[in-house]
């Protein structure tokens, strides 16, 4: 009897998101293996590799490979006349990673990688020690770089090289970003602006100088808070490109239409049967939630919270982004809240209908 045998292929997906890299890179370097991650330019790969680096309890070396003379990477010998050798001094970042457990990020890895450049990475990814100095067992290596598509400067790297490193590509997310950004004290409006209109304002990649990238929204956010109204069009421009600040600050015009201290006050509704469009929504979702991440909430206006979430035309989606940020941006009012009976109530209809994961 012939058996026909028949091979099947999956294709993989183009790119991770960084909630789903976290653990893959985490297992891999746990496993000894050392990681080159590829992204486009901004996209989180060196906030990544500072949130293993604390999540593993390493000390965190980063290290722009492209920026750096070979010698700052493998040391320099010199002459000892008493044995008649040469000896070795390494750099600091290298006396570091063999004396304590350190996550050695080596950023923008295939950049412009001189072949000095590359025998030091070869010690440092294979070996993991320069010279005679052996890293310490606990010492892990993670390598990023750009990617050609990106028109970033790329220098191809031996086969030998790649062959060592487990590879995998970044992609950006709007789900991940937003909630980075909850908890990095970005602008609402912006968190606003992108959970709007998605992927296509935050991620847009030009052959423009200044283009949005997750990166370059919160330099805007940064950028924000420290300059005039009249000048923050601009200011925005300078980090996200002019058609998208352009395209922010009109929709900053909806955002500002929303009265969050007079909603909390109880002094203000909103029916969103009449103001039912997804901009308007969300703009109402982030305003009042930026408010109440620094507001001084009293017990007696605590329901005003409730009656706002609980308004005709806002429905589930929305209610569940709205508690996410909340409990992201103020914990501590969000359990508060819990002490309501009305918020007890509505929040199990919540549960039932969709987020009981959000809600938990």
């Amino acid at each position: 009897m012939n058996i026909k045998q028949t091979q099947t292929s999956t294709s993989l997906p183009s790119g991770y998101t960084f909630d789903q890299l976290f653990p893959l890179i985490r297992a891999t370097l746990d496993a000894g293996i050392s990681v080159l991650l590829l992204g486009a330019p901004g996209i989180g790969k060196s906030t990544l590799a500072a949130d293993l680096a604390k999540n593993m309890k390493k000390t965190l070396i980063n290290i722009r490979l492209a920026q750096k003379d070979p010698a700052e990477l493998g040391g320099v010998y010199f002459p000892n006349r008493e044995t008649q050798t040469l000896e070795l001094f390494p750099p600091d970042w290298v006396k570091r990673a063999c004396s304590e457990p350190c996550l050695v990020f080596l950023d923008e890895f295939n950049a412009a990688v001189t072949k000095l450049h590359q025998a030091a990475a070869y010690q440092i990814v294979l070996e993991k020690r320069i010279g005679e100095f052996q890293f310490h067992p606990e010492t892990v290596v993670l390598a990023a770089g750009n990617r050609e598509e990106d028109h970033a400067i790329v220098t191809p790297l031996s086969s030998a090289l790649c062959n060592r490193f487990a590879h995998f590509e970044m992609r950006s997310d709007v789900a991940t970003w937003l909630r980075w950004a909850a908890n990095n004290g970005i602008q609402e409006n912006i968190m606003a602006f992108i959970q709007t209109y998605g992927e296509n304002v935050l991620f847009a990649p030009s052959d423009e100088h200044s283009f949005p990238t997750p990166r370059s929204w919160a330099m805007a956010s940064r950028v924000m808070d420290r300059v005039q109204e009249e000048d923050l069009k601009s200011a925005v421009a300078s980090c996200v490109g002019l058609a998208m600040a352009d395209r922010f600050c009109k929709y900053l015009e909806i955002y500002r239409k929303v009265n969050a201290a007079g909603i909390i006050a109880g002094k203000e509704k909103i029916n969103f049967t009449r103001k039912s469009e997804p901009s308007f929504l969300y703009a109402a979702v982030f305003s009042v939630a930026g408010y109440l991440s620094a507001a001084d909430v009293p017990d007696k206006n605590l329901s005003n919270i409730v009656s706002f979430i609980s308004s005709p035309g806002i429905g589930p989606e929305y209610q569940i982004l709205f508690l996410r940020q909340l409990r992201n941006r103020n914990g501590k009012l969000f359990d508060r809240l819990k002490a309501l009976r009305s918020f007890r109530d509505l929040a199990a209809k919540i549960v039932n209908l969709r987020a009981s994961l959000y809600l938990s």
